[in-house]
């Protein structure tokens, strides 16, 4: 399903980033950008693991200095998401757009050994296959040049997103969904130093039923999901005419020390 889901021209790209652009304002502000690119010399190849529609790109551009210069090259199994990524960063102005790669994050094509000063998976380390993430993060990590950075923007366990993934595997089936927690223990068994940067914040919805449609749907990347399914958690979040579901997400930034 993540591979069509993007592709669906009634999806409501303005309502979903409406609800989720907390998520991204308050990961600019948790690490700075601006300082690390420059502290790299300000031209930056990078790799966009998982790259979506590139919101992200749209909220850091803003805020970096005039002399930031960032190729990125693009992964995701989603033609489309591949697609407006490019436009999108077509039209940012420290961003312009390298390679791109169709393929699952566990099916990595060969990257070559230090090729990036940063890679960053935002958001999209979750209907990943877990078994297989230790080997990727192995790549990743080989891809990066010394003194590079990896970032990985991920949901943890305590996030609003679980209760929501659960009810839906419940109803749909499949294996459970990574968190930030699980990159934790992977990136530890392998030796990796890291540090952590904890968010949280809600996403506000509106409480009617084509808004929080619009919102589940996108959650569970699934636009055949019916909101029923959901209720047994609905009035826990709702408040004043709202839905209001608390999120954790994450920031880990690992450096090659190599």
């Amino acid at each position: 399903m993540e591979g069509t889901y993007y592709a669906n021209a009634s999806w409501d790209v303005e309502a979903w980033v409406d609800v989720i652009a907390i998520e991204y304002e308050s990961l600019v502000g948790a690490y700075p950008f601006d300082e690390l690119f420059r502290s790299l010399g300000g031209s930056i190849d990078l790799l966009d693991v998982g790259c979506g529609t590139a919101i992200f790109p749209g909220y850091l551009d803003p805020v970096l200095s005039a002399d930031i210069h960032i190729r990125a090259d693009l992964l995701d199994m989603s033609e489309s998401s591949l697609q407006r990524a490019a436009e999108v960063l077509t039209a940012l102005e420290h961003f312009a757009v390298g390679d791109s790669y169709r393929a699952l994050i566990e099916d990595l094509p060969e990257l070559g050994d230090g090729r990036y000063e940063v890679i960053w998976a935002i958001h999209s380390l979750t209907t990943v296959d877990i078994d297989r993430m230790p080997a990727a993060y192995d790549r990743l990590m080989n891809a990066l040049k010394p003194g590079g950075y990896l970032f990985v923007y991920q949901l943890t366990a305590g996030s609003a997103y679980q209760k929501v993934h659960g009810l839906y595997r419940a109803s749909r089936g499949g294996s459970r969904y990574m968190e930030f927690e699980d990159s934790l223990e992977i990136l530890a068994a392998a030796g990796y130093d890291y540090e952590v940067h904890e968010l949280a914040f809600d996403h506000v919805v509106p409480d009617r039923p084509e808004a929080l449609a619009t919102y589940l749907q996108k959650v569970t990347l699934d636009d055949t999901v019916p909101v029923e399914i959901f209720e047994p958690i609905l009035s826990e979040f709702r408040r004043d005419g709202a839905v209001r579901f608390p999120q954790t997400v994450n920031l880990i930034a690992v450096r090659n020390q190599e």
